[in-house]
């Protein structure tokens, strides 16, 4: 199969998943996520839901935005913040 690239607007749980299954395919998977917005908090807001899980397992490392609920969908993609409204993005 030829190894192709997907640039994905994806948010919640059905795209990313859906984007999964490409990944697992071996594409490359590019997820488009927005810069900090009111909140302050940059990428996917989907990456503050869940169990926290540090780089090396333990669930302490407060500095960390890897939730489970956004980690099962999202294994093996890259990801790019990006402002739309900006010109530079």
């Amino acid at each position: 199969m030829k190894r192709r690239t997907v640039l994905s607007l994806e948010q919640a749980l059905s795209l990313p998943s859906a984007t999964l299954r490409f990944a697992q395919l071996g594409w490359r998977v590019i997820r488009i996520e927005p810069t900090p917005g009111g909140d302050g908090l940059p990428g996917d807001p989907n990456r503050y839901i869940g169990a926290r899980v540090g780089a090396d397992g333990d669930a302490s490392d407060e500095g960390d935005d890897r939730r489970s609920y956004f980690i099962a969908p999202n294994v093996g993609k890259e990801a790019i913040a990006l402002d739309l409204k900006q010109p530079a993005g």
